[in-house]
């Protein structure tokens, strides 16, 4: 048996130039067969446009998806693309039409040729300003003034679509890509949103840019629906833009996905393995905030993509045992996990799995309103705010409930940064808390985000730290020996390796991308620290 190749050759072993037979394959597909190196590097340039880990596949119930072409190991490089059109989010205040960057008023040099205001000239004269700076020149032949600077602006809602409708004439071939992409034109018009982007996007823009000759109010209308369904979010700027792509949107939601995903710092999605995938899988990323609680994950899944989420994690109460969603039974002395039989169907009863006291989803609603309250009114930056606001909830809920879960993600970061020395200046107890949670957080990352690697790559970055700082103090108090001392310096090399792992794709632009350079450089002088101490191997 064999499969076909996006460009249509065979997976055989016989070499795709001469045909005779094939030692070689292809490193990135492992589908393409050669008898040489040279054969190799002479179809490339055919070969390229198929050399792809996965295939599109299309079935009733799913529509388009992709399945894994072959095995695909964690961590390898899934799919890298560019996107078809990129834009301002739809609510927003004046920001820059090049960078994307939220504009000051006393700061904004207006483009010479369109009059919008933007950052820099270099902005004006980017390419991804052209649409909307052509079409003022060409069709609304009058400059653009905005006077008002605050948030948020209407004006700005209409740049992505006009940009996505600029395409039609002026890139065919994406426009096609574009207008293929799912709308959802009917569940739009039920719950009013088609309604307002009538009045706030294609009506303004066909008036306001004159395209009342060129575009149908039903056209703008269903580009309008597939940008709102299929935009990701890029968090390069301040505000974060928005930006669509056409493989990118073919992956399917899981609320435990397979692939992760990042972007480039030119803008570029980057989606990678995050476990070793099988042959023939179908390949998923996350459409929501995998830090959600069940019932919070599926209703935004239902209000922005307009489907219930059945995932194996949203299927399980549990979610793998971890609780995340869970509330503590309130009978003395009992402690028990309080959980619905199933968030998808079944919740108006959530029963204790220890005792099987009955509580009410309207009073499980009220607790859990209890503790976001509390959680909220931490002091930003106060390490003894977290601290005694998680004590003061941990009674109330498990210890991996998911506002819980963020309160601690937010604490084990915080230890160490109020003061010029870092860690040095934190006394043993609070830095042994935070090697604690970090450790905690980690354990759970594997279960239930596993594709969140900026999360998992920064706890690994905060381990490392304290496993580091207690090395150093027992060297200080001369109470480590050197076989204790070998065995931390490798641990916290470990570490190292590990967020060199997660976070060597993240863009300069996020502390992420930082925290990798960040964690080069220290595992480089641990490494000269091993020869020193004549260390040879690492854990």
């Amino acid at each position: 048996p064999y499969s076909l190749s996006v460009m249509g050759h065979k997976e055989t072993d016989a070499c795709l130039i001469c045909q005779q037979p094939a030692a070689n394959r292809c490193s990135s597909c492992h589908l393409a067969c050669y008898c040489s190196k040279e054969h190799q590097k002479q179809h490339w340039k055919i070969h390229k446009s198929s050399c792809v880990v996965y295939q599109i596949k299309e079935d009733k119930r799913l529509g388009r998806h992709l399945v894994a072409r072959r095995d695909i190991q964690r961590g390898e490089i899934v799919l890298k693309e560019t996107p078809l059109v990129s834009g301002p989010p739809h609510t927003t205040g004046p920001v820059c039409l090049g960078c994307h960057a939220i504009l000051l008023e006393n700061k904004v040099v207006p483009c010479a040729q369109c009059g919008w205001p933007m950052c820099s000239k270099s902005c004006a004269d980017n390419p991804v300003h052209k649409p909307e700076c052509e079409w003022v020149k060409e069709k609304r032949k009058e400059k653009v003034k905005i006077t008002q600077f605050t948030s948020p602006h209407p004006t700005y809602s209409c740049i992505m679509p006009l940009r996505a409708l600029f395409l039609k004439s002026n890139d065919p071939s994406a426009w096609e890509k574009l207008t293929s992409l799912e709308s959802h034109t009917e569940e739009r018009k039920q719950d009013g949103k088609y309604e307002q982007d009538r009045f706030s996007v294609a009506a303004f823009l066909r008036r306001f840019y004159k395209l009342e000759k060129e575009f149908s109010e039903e056209e703008i209308l269903k580009i309008s629906g597939i940008i709102q369904i299929n935009g990701h979010e890029v968090p390069l700027s301040e505000p974060g833009y928005i930006s669509v792509y056409w493989k990118c949107s073919l992956f399917e939601h899981n609320c435990l996905p397979n692939c992760s995903k990042t972007f480039t710092d030119s803008g570029d999605v980057l989606i990678r393995a995050a476990v070793d995938i099988p042959k023939g899988t179908h390949l998923s990323i996350s459409y929501t905030d995998p830090l959600w609680s069940t019932p919070t994950r599926r209703q935004h899944l239902m209000l922005t993509k307009y489907f219930p989420c059945v995932c194996s994690r949203c299927s399980d109460p549990t979610e793998s045992g971890s609780f995340f969603s869970a509330i503590r039974c309130p009978t003395k002395n009992c402690g028990g996990m309080v959980l619905p039989k199933c968030f998808i169907k079944d919740f108006e009863t959530w029963r204790c799995i220890k005792c099987n006291h009955k509580v009410t989803s309207k009073q499980a609603a009220g607790i859990c309103a209890k503790v976001a309250q509390e959680l909220s009114g931490v002091r930003k930056g106060d390490v003894s705010s977290y601290l005694n606001s998680i004590n003061r909830v941990k009674n109330l809920v498990g210890e991996n409930y998911c506002l819980l879960v963020e309160a601690k993600l937010t604490l084990a970061q915080m230890v160490g940064q109020s003061s010029s020395k870092g860690l040095a200046d934190v006394e043993d107890g609070l830095l042994s808390t935070k090697e604690t949670l970090c450790r905690q957080l980690i354990s759970l990352a594997d279960g239930i985000f596993r594709a969140e690697n900026r999360i998992r790559g920064v706890l690994f970055f905060e381990l490392h730290a304290a496993v580091a700082e207690f090395a150093r103090r027992q060297v200080n108090k001369n109470t480590s020996n050197a076989f204790m001392l070998q065995a931390q310096l490798l641990e916290s090399g470990g570490y190292l390796e590990r967020v060199i792992f997660f976070l060597k794709y993240e863009p300069q632009a996020l502390p992420e991308g930082k925290i990798y350079k960040q964690a080069l450089q220290n595992l480089k002088d641990l490494q000269n620290l091993y020869k020193t101490m004549g260390i040879t191997s690492a854990v």
